[in-house]
Parts: structure tokens; sequence; C-alpha cells
């Protein structure tokens, strides 16, 4: 109800106060008495006239595709009939009189008629006025907001424009940065690998694997396995000139190499072992095994838990790889991670088609 009385909020107002209007010009200025409850009815009867005639007679025929005007004249005139006999009964129910037949019509019936037929056209042309004021609006309100939509399309074209220029010049500049740094790590190689062999072969292997990320970053999403099976043997030999008690066993099936899954899926597992798990112990080494069988493709990490460091980035690397799984196989890839007792192993399945 409070929602209704807002939206027709102004057209309660402009009734009450042509209403009030005009029972102070009848019953004031010109001395005409009538009940309260003829006024109401009669009111009641001119309003619904208003509304049928502006909203179902000209809003059904006057579309602009196709509008009727034959059906308006027949309408309105039907209308207008219909009108003046509805306000005649519905007087003469209020003076409690019988109906009186059309042969029996006196000279103040015939006046009362010709006066109510005046009052419902003169209701109708307020009728039409409000169609066509409301119709202007609205399809001022349509223009604006066409002309609003464009611009902001104009707007969004030129966005779309300078990012793909920033876009542009960002490509550039990543085309531009990895040749320098390449170079950089070339020359500190050629510079270290004769009075520091170790720190030559860490730099190496470092170039290696920053290659190859970024050929990933640029490449196809899906890659055979072989390439990034030598990168996680790099990132091993890497960690072991750092770390020389660096225990891991890489186990992989010769079969798996060809396989195509997304790339730094097994890179990122690997790195994450390192930084986080215990791996400096022999008799207890980190496993990395890698299988295709059954059209099946599984990851399967193990390792010591480091309980001395924070593996909250971890944590934060297995939702990254969740997302990508997620966004490329859906349904068919899987990864469960946790702990197992002083384990933490992280298994990662995907179902492949078959050739």
């Amino acid at each position: 109800m409070k929602n209704w009385l807002i939206n027709y909020r102004w057209h309660i107002i402009a009734w009450v106060t042509f209403i009030l209007y005009e029972y102070i010009l009848v019953s004031l200025i010109l001395k005409i008495d009538a009940s309260i409850l003829s006024y109401c009815i009669h009111y009641i009867i001119n309003i619904t006239l208003f509304y049928i005639h502006a909203e179902l007679v000209l809003g059904k025929c006057l579309k602009p595709q196709k509008p009727a005007y034959l059906s308006i004249i027949i309408l309105t005139i039907s209308e207008v009939f219909l009108y003046t006999v509805i306000a005649y009964i519905t007087d003469r129910a209020l003076s409690k009189s019988a109906v009186v037949f059309l042969s029996k019509l006196t000279v103040t019936d015939w006046k009362f008629m010709s006066s109510t037929l005046w009052r419902g056209i003169y209701f109708m042309l307020f009728s039409t006025a409000y169609y066509f004021i409301k119709s202007y609006i609205h399809q001022k309100n349509r223009t604006t907001e066409l002309e609003k939509e464009a611009i902001e399309e104009v707007l969004k074209q030129k966005q779309i424009t300078l990012e793909l220029a920033n876009a542009k010049n960002a490509y550039l500049k990543a085309q531009i940065n990895p040749h320098f740094l390449f170079n950089t790590l070339t020359y500190i190689y050629n510079s270290t690998h004769k009075s520091e062999p170790n720190a030559a072969e860490a730099v190496r292997y470092l170039s290696k694997l920053m290659r190859y990320a970024l050929e990933c970053e640029h490449g196809p999403e899906i890659m055979p396995l072989e390439a990034e099976i030598r990168q996680v043997e790099n990132l091993l030999q890497l960690c072991r000139i750092k770390q020389p008690d660096l225990v891991i066993d890489f186990i992989y099936d010769q079969k798996t190499k060809s396989t195509e899954v997304i790339p730094l899926l097994l890179l990122s597992l690997t790195e994450n072992m390192v930084k986080h798990g215990n791996l400096s112990q022999p008799e207890d080494p980190g496993k990395i095994i890698v299988k295709l069988q059954d059209g099946i493709f599984s990851i399967l990490t193990n390792n010591l838990i480091n309980t001395g460091l924070n593996d909250t980035g971890f944590h934060t690397g297995l939702e990254n790889i969740r997302h990508r799984l997620l966004h490329t196989y859906e349904e068919k890839a899987k990864i469960i991670s946790g702990p197992k007792g002083k384990y933490f192993e992280v298994l990662i399945t995907i179902r492949l088609t078959e050739a």
C-alpha cells in the first residue's frame, strides 16, 4: 500500500485538487447542493472513465507499430454511451426513483443525460491530454536513456582503446625486460663459471626455469609434460646447489612425457615442497610420483612436515592450482591435500580423454 501511494502520489494530489475545485465551484458559487455520497460515486465513475480511456483504449490502440484508429472511434462511442447510461442509472438509484424507460423520459431526464454526455466527453478530453503528455514524457525519458547509453558506449570504447594501447605497451616492455634479464644472467654465468662454478650453475638453472615460465605464460593452455619434467629436474639441481642434503625421489612413467596438461602444475608443487617441506632426511625422502593409468593422469607429492615453518604460502599456492584445474578441466580434475600423520600429501588426478 505504501509503495502504491508513493508511485501514484501525483495522481492522488491532482484528483484531490480537481475535486476540491469543482466542489467549491458547484456548492459555493453556483449554489447547487448534492449529497457527499452522490459526489463520491459520480467521481468514481468519472475517474474510472478517465483511466479506461487513457490506459486501455488509447494505450492499446495507439501502438507505434500499428495504430488502430477505427477501433478508437468505435470504443470511444461505446465508452460515451455506457458512461451516460451508468451515470443516469446511478443518479436514479441515489434519488430512490424507479428506473424510467426510454418512452417515459421527461425533459429533465433528457437534460440530465445531455449534461452527463458532455461531462463524459469532458473527462475523455482530459484523459486524451493525459495520455499524450504521458507518452511524450516516456519518449523523452527513453531518448535521454538511449543518449546516455550511447555516451557510455563511446566512453567504454575509448576505455577499451586505452587499455589496448596500455596492453601493447606492456607487451613491448615484457619483450624488452626478459631479454635484458637473460643477457644479464648469461653475463653473470660467463663471469663466474670458472671462479665460482656452483654459483654459475645456479645461474644457469635459474635462467632455464625463468625462460620456461615465460614461455608458458605466452604459450598454449596445455603442453606436453616432457618440458616441465626437465624443468623440475633443473629446479632440483638448483636446490641441491643451495641445499646439498636435499632428498627427493622424482618418479615418473616414460609415457607421461607426452601427456598434455596445463603447464607449471608439476613445477609449482615441487617448488612448494622444497620451500615448505622437511627434505633433509635420507631415510624419509620427499616423493614426487607422476603416473598415467587407464586414462587417469595423477601427481602425488609426499614429504615430511617442517614444523618450524609457516605454510600459509603453500595453501595459497594450492588454492591457485585448484582454480586453474577447475577452469580448465571442471569436474574432470580433483585435488586432495592435507597432513597425514607427520607427512603432508597432495594428490592431483585428471581424467583425460583417450585418443
